[in-house]
């Protein structure tokens, strides 16, 4: 048997990660009311923006807690094994490209990397340097390499995780 924060670990890192998005969500408006100041247009697209963002981004959490609540994915470390061909661990890496292809083609196709610099996004999210400094064409980079990161974080799994242990 388990040990007891160990195994509430390897159950519940779901509920962590999404407790933790929500802590950056709430420091992520914040900081935003703070840059953005009394311009109310600005401040309502801004916080928009960021709380699409912040849906957006723990879409993986969810799809993973609900295969450790409903499918047949005994813990965490499960999402690790990819070999073993449950759904559940697949739709989870299949979020993660999903979000990821997503979030390029806006940045390509939808004047996402301009909104990105103008409305200073990653400075919520804590970067210390503001994105009204880095050019589009360091965003659109940044974007374009999530998915190839993706893959190759797949391709990677494959070879660490190989082994069956005892």
């Amino acid at each position: 048997m388990e040990q007891f924060p160990f195994s509430l670990f390897a159950r519940c890192f779901w509920l962590i990660a999404l407790g933790i998005s929500l802590i950056n969500y709430v420091m992520g408006r914040r900081r935003i009311t703070a840059a953005v100041g009394q311009n109310p247009n600005r401040l309502g697209e801004t916080l928009g923006l960021f709380g699409r963002l912040s849906l957006f981004s723990n879409l993986p959490w969810r799809v993973m807690g609900w295969g450790v609540l409903f499918g047949s994915v005994p813990s965490v470390f499960s999402y690790f094994r990819l070999q073993d061909r449950n759904t559940y661990v697949i739709d989870w890496y299949a979020s993660l490209m999903l979000l990821s292809v997503s979030n390029a083609l806006w940045v390509m196709l939808g004047d996402g990397a301009r909104r990105l610099r103008e409305l200073q996004a990653f400075g919520a999210f804590g970067a210390g340097r503001k994105t009204s400094a880095m050019p589009d064409w360091a965003i659109k980079v940044l974007a374009i390499l999530g998915p190839f990161f993706i893959l190759f974080w797949l391709y990677w799994m494959r070879f660490i995780t190989s082994q069956t242990l005892p």
